[in-house]
Order: C-alpha cells, then structure tokens, then sequence
C-alpha cells in the first residue's frame, strides 16, 4: 500500500478513510442484496485486499481534489465522489 501525502492534514484524510469506506460498505451490501447467498458467505463481511486498495485510493483522491478547501460536507460529498468512481469502473 502506498502511504498518503495527507494533502489536508491526517485528520482529514482518516476522517475521509472512514466514509468512504462505509460508502463502499453499504454499496457492497447493495450488490450482495441481489444475488442468494450462502450462510458462510452472509457471515463474512471481511475485505479483501482490492476493496483496501480501493479504498485508500479513493481516499487519496478525494483528498488531492479538495485540497485547501475549507467548507465541506464530508459525507455528501464522498459519497456522491465514491458512486461517481464505482459507476466509471463498471463501464
């Protein structure tokens, strides 16, 4: 894993970290929702190392592009950034 430049400050960033990857945790659980699973598969909610990349390159990104603005509202706007990142990866 590559470590952060913590363009805003490493609170931001763990700030960010962390809803992103609830946002990508609940659009998991969206897809999971889909398609019958298994009990063993419904208990393991672990990641794996690509949803870990992903969520520290999202962080990242998210970081590098609101660098030096000051008002944000974190949760809308990651969340709104994470669904724009995954919809441009499934095409």
């Amino acid at each position: 894993m590559s470590t952060p430049d913590f363009p805003n400050g490493f609170e931001s960033w763990q700030k960010t970290h962390f809803e992103v990857v609830e946002v990508l945790c609940y659009i998991r659980s969206l897809e999971e929702g889909k398609k019958p699973k298994s009990f063993n598969e419904s208990v393991d909610q672990s990641a794996t190392e690509d949803l870990y990349q992903l969520a520290l390159k999202l962080t990242n990104q998210f970081e590098e592009q609101t660098k030096g603005k000051h008002e944000r509202f974190l949760f809308d706007e990651i969340e709104d950034f994470v669904w724009e990142e995954v919809k441009k990866m499934e095409h």
